[in-house]
């Protein structure tokens, strides 16, 4: 017979189990045992595990201390038996009440009551009320809440997300006949979700299902499973820590982590509503999510729903004064659009009192978001033929330039499958010698309008870099001797191992495309999504130890070759699928190259001078690829295979600041020593295993920050101490005028800007 602790542990974390259907047997001194429902029971809290007498599920004991009933797996009680939206055990169910008139009460929706048809377009609506807990002279509650009512009712939503509710507000609410007459609260009225965490749902479509997850103390996420104009959608609520919390940002930070991470979970269409005490775009970028407000007026919109400027409820509580947009309603849409996004209650009555400090925001979603996303891969694809044109200008511009010599396109541009933004890499092949800094002379004479033109430096083969027409470009300069520079790519094994390696990026562009066949096109719409998806991971950075865009390509070309007829969703999935259960013992590639045995991770390039192109992932590297191949194939498990992909839960940037415990920032004066530093990134990460932090890693996206420009490190689970920290960086970035290796807190690196540091 298994303990009662072990029980418990069984049915809160076992997504078979519905804890919300579980009852708790509490001996209690001198009389029968108390009942408490399993999710209001705390482990390790005052009731020690030896007064827990039994557990029943569905009226059943399925473990009785006292006769030695363990039957748990025995029986149907307490399962799921369907397949659940809102899973176990991230949110714990809620039974959805409606109001009986026979009855006179709020009662339980019957599991079989018939289901209306859905309403189009579905409207949602979130409010922050603004409860009395603070200022309560005020901020004329007794008033208030009137006038609160008759904005909700004339509204006219279908679902309403309320915070800063309180049970007087509650009950209010469920005594209005237009709320008895028309809508389903989300849980039990008489119990304590609306007093521990202030939320409340309400609902006048059908509801599936609902669920609450606590976040932390007074703070939740609740869920309802509507019916919507194309099929279910969780609309979800939430209010996240304000800076009136003691360390409000880390706590914000936190909760938007552990929303990213539930969320994920959820198939399907997912709106969440609230108000997320962040005026930026923090909520969005780090849950994946679209703000309906800047989908309907742009992203430069930023009207406020708190202005204290205007607002004397806003001007009490607030700290700074700040005019911001705080309440939000996100959306995951897959097959919904938004219709249309307005403020409510930013008007005051007639006395100039408002309903409340915040105003609210009500939003139309319609079916038909296949249309929005056709007019969306229209726009990209214009945007990106006028990007093409651009780089063809630059290639034709340069070439111009260097008349003597042959200007190859290589790298992403030459196979089709740049991401928007990428570089326009150029291999110039130039008779004779090379002499750098004429080549530069020349180019500024004829390209006046290049902007910071300059040479690269430490490279093995000469380059320079500059913006031109808004690209930016990357030329390696080749020198051909006495070889005529057409043949010079042919010929390439006669120049030497470093012109012949800066060569073969074209022919390496070409064979890749070459062993996509017959699926090229395939390929390449592949490719984007896979180098897409690695550039939000942060996988994409080969001095960072990420595997290099021709990586990437030679993968995304094996796959379309050999299954390249599928539908794009289908063939992303399969992209997944196989390398995530890939053997990486076995080199991927149809050549040899020495030296590669032993490395944790080998792609060869596919032409000579055959080499491996992933010799900078670690062990720890790998492992972490292997998770993240796997996280994307389970991401795209659910996915409609007829519809887009989802980008938006894909490209989820990864929560950095719960993987390391402890981080470092390599830093240095913007300028020319940036690209020095970025060179000695991977000495970092090897002098970081060796002082026993082989799992450090390295953000790939330099944060600007206090005039400095560097790169984020995790240190991983056993960081060095200060002190070694301080010898690495003395040793690594020797030479490196005013470059830096410091310990830094996470906060610091989060308010640097970048969407996976970012608060």
């Amino acid at each position: 017979m298994r303990t009662s602790e072990e029980i418990y542990h069984r049915v809160r974390w076992d997504a078979r189990f519905d804890p919300a259907r579980f009852v708790l047997g509490v001996a209690q001194r001198g009389t029968v045992p108390k009942r408490v429902p399993l999710p209001r029971f705390t482990p390790g809290g005052d009731i020690p595990w030896h007064r827990v007498l039994f557990f029943e599920a569905d009226g059943e004991v399925v473990w009785d201390r006292s006769s030695g009933v363990d039957r748990i797996d025995a029986t149907d009680a307490g399962r799921i038996l369907a397949p659940r939206r809102l899973p176990s055990p991230y949110f714990i169910s809620r039974t959805p009440h409606m109001f009986s008139a026979p009855e006179a009460a709020w009662t339980p929706v019957p599991e079989d009551a018939p289901a209306p048809a859905p309403v189009a377009p579905l409207t949602v609506l979130t409010w922050n009320t603004l409860w009395d807990r603070y200022d309560s002279d005020r901020i004329d509650t007794a008033r208030r809440r009137p006038l609160l009512l008759d904005a909700l009712r004339a509204a006219d939503a279908d679902v309403i997300a309320l915070q800063e509710a309180e049970p007087a507000l509650l009950a209010m609410l469920l005594a209005a006949p237009w709320v008895r007459e028309d809508y389903t609260f989300w849980a039990d009225p008489a119990g304590r979700d609306v007093a521990d965490c202030g939320l409340l749902l309400l609902s006048r479509v059908p509801v599936r299902e609902a669920g609450l997850h606590v976040l932390g103390p007074h703070k939740a996420v609740a869920a309802v499973v509507v019916d919507g104009p194309d099929g279910p959608v969780t609309v979800a609520a939430t209010h996240l820590s304000s800076d009136h919390s003691a360390d409000g940002a880390a706590r914000r930070d936190a909760e938007l982590t552990d929303l990213a991470t539930g969320l994920a979970a959820v198939e399907g269409e997912v709106t969440l509503l609230g108000d997320f005490n962040d005026g930026g775009d923090t909520p969005q970028d780090r849950l994946g999510m679209t703000d309906a407000w800047s989908r309907v007026h742009g992203a430069d919109d930023r009207t406020p729903t708190f202005d204290p400027s205007v607002n004397p409820l806003a001007a009490v509580s607030s700290l700074t004064g700040r005019v911001s947009r705080l309440d939000r309603v996100l959306v995951r849409p897959e097959r919904l659009r938004t219709v249309s996004a307005v403020l409510l209650g930013d008007v005051p009555a007639a006395d100039g009192l408002y309903v409340s400090d915040h105003f609210g925001v009500r939003v139309e979603l319609a079916a038909g978001a296949a249309d929005e996303v056709r007019a969306d891969a229209a726009e990209e694809a214009w945007e990106d033929a006028a990007e093409e044109a651009c780089a063809a200008d630059v290639v034709r511009r340069v070439a111009a330039a260097l008349p003597e010599g042959r200007v190859h396109l290589a790298g992403s541009r030459r196979m089709g499958c740049a991401l928007p933004g990428a570089d326009v890499d150029l291999v110039a092949a130039l008779p004779g010698e090379v002499n750098p800094p004429a080549v530069r002379e020349r180019l500024a004479a004829a390209l006046p309008d290049a902007v910071d033109l300059h040479e690269v430096t430490g490279a093995r083969v000469p380059g320079l870099r500059f913006g031109l027409g808004g690209l930016k470009v990357d030329l390696v300069t080749v020198a051909t001797g006495g070889l005529a520079p057409a043949g010079a790519v042919a010929g390439r094994a006669g120049l030497g191992e470093a012109a012949a390696t800066a060569l073969s990026a074209v022919s390496d562009a070409d064979a890749v495309l070459a062993a996509a066949d017959p699926h090229r096109d395939a390929f390449a719409g592949l490719a984007r999504e896979v180098k897409g998806w690695a550039r939000a991971r942060g996988l994409d950075s080969a001095p960072c130890g990420g595997l290099p865009g021709l990586a990437w390509s030679v993968l995304a070309a094996r796959t379309a070759h050999e299954s390249g007829d599928l539908p794009p969703l289908p063939l992303l999935r399969h992209f997944f699928a196989t390398w995530a259960t890939w053997d990486w013992d076995h080199p991927v590639g149809s050549a040899t190259a020495a030296g590669t045995g032993g490395l944790p991770l080998t792609v060869l390039t596919p032409t000579a001078p055959v080499r491996t192109c992933t010799a900078q992932v670690s062990p720890a590297g790998r492992d972490l690829l292997a998770e993240e191949l796997f996280r994307a194939w389970e991401v795209l498990q659910s996915a409609d295979d007829a519809g887009p992909v989802p980008r938006a839960l894909l490209r989820t940037p990864p929560p950095l600041h719960t993987q390391h415990t402890a981080w470092a920032l390599a830093s240095v004066r913007p300028g020319p020593d940036e690209g020095r530093l970025r060179g000695r990134l991977l000495a970092l990460a090897a002098a970081f295993a060796g002082a026993g932090a082989p799992d450090s890693r390295i953000w790939p996206r330099p944060l600007t920050d206090d005039g400095l420009v560097g790169y984020a490190i995790g240190l991983g689970g056993t960081p060095p101490d200060g002190h070694r920290l301080a010898e690495i960086g003395t040793e690594i970035l020797r030479g490196i005028p005013d470059a830096s290796l410091t310990r830094v807190e996470i906060s610091g690196l989060r308010s640097a800007g970048d969407p996976a540091f970012a608060l």
